[in-house]
């Protein structure tokens, strides 16, 4: 039976790939607030798709309300969506420190809250938190974004322990630097010449998505350079 699987950030990057690796099999829905990249991945993929600014809680619950009517079901959540900013913090503006911590970390939470009601009531689901290396551990000049990340990893731990009695399983990824638009994004210029290729960090996923006997909670990449 093919799982209904949710992917934020869906349009483009990492998000795209895991898309790319599940949607033959599967009923793979992606959310991105870029309608363009949207509209052009999920033509690509032919995968379902939602326009959702996932730091917008009515948006959130509309597009839940939908897929659950239209699928009947939510098997994964993927948190994938971020943003970046760096620098020292002095040097961050009150609306970048707003909007990293209100996409990284309230946005996951949110989005994660939205589709709790749905797996509870079919017993079971996964919850699959896209974080970062910056979730476990600390350098210089990025006090934001590893704020943010931080608070993904303390979430997902403390989630994985509540929800072990209603069958959802939550995982944590945690990769280094990707060779994805995240500082583009940004307008940050970064040497990604020897990052990962998103598409080795998304086999990992998929394996998480479809293997329910695998015992994984987490999995880190550790690269040097990041």
């Amino acid at each position: 039976m093919k799982k209904v699987i949710l992917i934020t950030g869906g349009s483009e990057g990492l998000g795209k790939e895991i898309a790319r690796k599940l949607h033959m099999d599967n009923e793979v829905i992606i959310i991105s607030n870029k309608k363009e990249e949207l509209d052009v991945t999920a033509n690509e993929l032919r995968c379902g798709k939602y326009l959702c600014d996932i730091t917008n809680v009515e948006q959130i619950k509309k597009v839940i309300l939908e897929i659950e009517r239209k699928y009947g079901k939510i098997d994964v959540l993927v948190n994938n969506a971020g943003v970046w900013v760096g620098g020292e913090l002095d040097e961050n503006n009150y609306d970048d420190i707003a909007r990293v911590l209100l996409v990284n970390s309230v946005g996951t939470i949110n989005m994660t809250k939205s589709v709790l009601p749905v797996m509870k009531k079919q017993k079971s689901g996964k919850i699959i938190n896209i974080n970062s290396i910056d979730g476990i551990e600390v350098k210089a000049e990025r006090s934001i974004y590893i704020a943010s990340k931080w608070a993904v990893t303390g979430f997902t731990k403390a989630l994985s322990k509540e929800l072990e009695k209603y069958n959802i399983k939550v995982v944590g990824i945690y990769p280094g630097l990707m060779k994805t638009n995240l500082f583009k994004n940004a307008d940050v210029s970064r040497d990604l010449s020897e990052a990962m290729d998103p598409e080795n960090v998304a086999r990992i996923v998929e394996a998480a998505v479809l293997f329910d006997d695998i015992n994984l909670d987490e999995v880190v990449f550790r690269r040097t350079g990041y």
